[in-house]
């Protein structure tokens, strides 16, 4: 059985380029924001006011990994499930996702 998960991201594009729905820390850092379900994404969607031009898709495995490698190039070092606007249910080490794909 594989523990991977098949996660859903909030995004929009933005000229030639993808922008997928962050949440932040109460420190600062800013995380990739993933969800479980396309419910639970269009909660967030709603809850933080993004606007109609913001859209969900639960994108294919070779995609997600280009999306975490782009977040991790950025300085973006975590991925959070299900965040809402006070927590998270789980937290990922986007480098650690990334060295155990590479095993």
């Amino acid at each position: 059985m594989s523990d991977e998960i098949q996660p859903f991201v909030v995004y929009r594009i933005d000229g030639a380029q993808m922008e997928c729905a962050l949440w932040q820390f109460k420190d600062g850092q800013k995380a990739l924001a993933f969800f479980l379900s396309g419910d639970a994404a269009t909660s967030f969607k709603e809850s933080a006011n993004l606007g109609p031009e913001w859209k969900i898709f639960c994108p294919a495995r070779e995609a997600l990994l280009q999306m975490l490698k782009g977040c991790h190039e950025a300085g973006i070092g975590y991925a959070v499930l299900d965040p809402d606007l006070e927590r998270a249910k789980r937290i990922f080490n986007i480098q650690d996702i990334l060295s155990a794909v590479a095993e």
